[in-house]
């Protein structure tokens, strides 16, 4: 028996069941019951998902299929809710699809709705104000908001949630902690903090969580810029989520009327350990916590208080100059090729400044990468450049470059 392409698994307590399936972007939708997890399976709270290669066959966990709703369902058990928490997997299409229809729904019920996103950092809130009210581009917005070197993720991912938030006039909330804040935490304590980055910290901290702390030794082997140092890699890990969940909290205080939704990468949330407890504690309202899953995601009836089962769908690759940009500086340029580079086929040179494409001026790297953003390869693009940083305007060159 096949699943689905995609299915949503329910495991909230007073959930009733039912078979209504739901299409959301060309994805149909499922829930099933996770309470229906064979009773032969033992998940504790910090465990993985348990399935590999010394995984006894007796030992899979099974749902039962006969246990079906539709996405709808989840919909109506989380109207009332203040505070909804989705997860992600930053680079799958598929998640974000599923995000922009809760949000659509919530907003539809409710107008008065803010979205909470980790994708920008703190201090930027005033360009995601701005860009809101409509008194900056999207493009500039992405630029003010150092978007294309802070968060990185392809854009393409994110631009359907943040232009409904515009169309909408939802505001934006910056949750992301400060990289600098973050990055220097990794090799320095609390006190040894310039007082800059220490005005920056969240007011408070719950280091009570264990199964929340062997979660991260579970992964700290992945991070070898701690230099081995746990303490470090925990205390930057912390700092991150009660920096998301201070800002959250406090924006619903200065807003009694306004609901969250909260987007997050799902380490962020499950066993509500990240961000969703740490909200709670400083303003206890009704959540709900939802995931679509990803390979690595635990089974736990804990996990969260929804899970969709999700097939990966991708946007297709991004067309490409083949080179590598200096994006520091006040102009933008070439600092080296990759292999098959076109830019480099077409004669430009290391050194080379981008000023336009087609008919958009080029600035800074915000604005080059808004410029591609929606080309393939095989698209065709009017690149128009200066040989080197000395010259003038009046010694423009353009080139049509295919994009690989």
């Amino acid at each position: 028996m096949s699943l689905p392409s995609s299915a949503a698994m329910k495991y909230h307590r007073d959930f009733k069941p039912e078979s209504l399936p739901l299409s959301v972007g060309g994805l149909l939708l499922i829930i099933v019951s996770l309470l229906a997890i064979s009773a032969c399976t033992t998940l504790s709270a910090g465990s993985r998902m348990p399935i590999d290669d010394t995984t006894s066959i007796i030992d899979l966990p099974v749902v039962e299929l006969d246990q079906t709703s539709s996405l709808a369902h989840v919909m109506k058990q989380i109207d009332d809710s203040r505070v909804v928490l989705v997860g992600e997997t930053h680079t799958r299409y598929d998640h974000h699809l599923v995000q922009l229809e809760i949000l659509k729904h919530l907003y539809q019920k409710s107008p008065n709705l803010s979205l909470g996103v980790e994708w920008f950092q703190q201090p930027y809130q005033k360009h995601l104000d701005d860009y809101i009210a409509g008194e900056i581009s999207e493009k500039e917005m992405l630029h003010r908001t150092d978007y294309f070197s802070r968060w990185q993720y392809n854009y393409r991912l994110y631009q359907p949630i943040i232009q409904y938030a515009r169309e909408n006039n939802i505001p934006i909330i910056a949750l992301n902690a400060p990289r600098e804040l973050i990055k220097a935490l990794a090799k320095s304590e609390f006190d040894d903090l310039p007082e800059e980055l220490k005005s920056q910290l969240p007011e408070s901290y719950d280091w009570s969580d264990k199964d929340y702390e062997q979660r991260l030794r579970d992964v700290f082997e992945l991070h070898p810029e701690y230099n081995g140092k746990f303490e470090n890699f925990l205390r930057s890990q912390l700092t991150w989520d009660e920096s998301m969940a201070e800002r959250a909290a406090q924006y619903l205080q200065d807003n009694p009327e306004t609901r969250m939704l909260v987007l997050a990468g799902s380490g962020h949330i499950v066993f509500g350990s990240g961000i969703t407890n740490r909200i709670k504690r400083r303003i206890d309202t009704e959540q709900f916590s939802i995931l679509i899953s990803e390979d690595f995601l635990p089974v736990s009836k804990d996990i969260a208080d929804f899970m969709v089962l999700s097939v990966k769908q991708t946007l297709g690759p991004v067309g490409l100059i083949g080179a590598f940009l200096n994006t520091e500086g006040k102009l933008l340029t070439i600092k080296g090729f990759s292999k098959n580079s076109a830019v480099k086929d077409a004669g430009l040179k290391q050194g080379s400044v981008i000023i336009g494409v087609d008919n958009e001026t080029v600035e800074n790297f915000a604005d080059f990468k808004f410029a591609i953003i929606n080309k393939k390869p095989g698209d065709t693009i009017e690149l128009h450049y200066l040989d080197n940083a000395d010259e003038g305007k009046k010694d423009r060159k353009s080139v049509s470059i295919e994009l690989r």
